[in-house]
């Protein structure tokens, strides 16, 4: 699903403008990462938690010379899954109640 079709569909749902659901999820967009970028982490109940983590220094090989070439040590997004949407993903016919 793109972007797109996720404010068609939210619109479609809640009666509001795709103007307004566009505004609202870029707007949200916008503050987790604000949030990722000062370090912090934004958990949103039953759905999940993005933060951030520190990725370790590796060598890569560059294809075409074979040179090897090294990457520092950098931070990178993540996303750990909430209980309820395990739970929604693992099990289809039961749905939380937020859905």
């Amino acid at each position: 699903m793109y972007r797109t079709d996720l404010v068609r569909q939210v619109a479609r749902q809640t009666g509001l403008n795709q103007r307004v659901v566009s505004d609202v999820l870029r707007a949200s967009q916008q503050l987790i990462a604000q949030t990722l970028t000062a370090g912090d982490s934004v958990t949103i109940p039953g759905f999940g938690t993005f933060y951030t983590r520190q990725q370790a220094e590796g060598t890569i090989r560059h294809i075409q010379t074979g040179k090897a070439a090294r990457i520092p040590t950098h931070r990178v997004a993540a996303f750990r899954v909430g209980a309820v949407l395990k739970r929604a993903v693992r099990d289809r016919r039961r749905r939380p109640r937020w859905w």
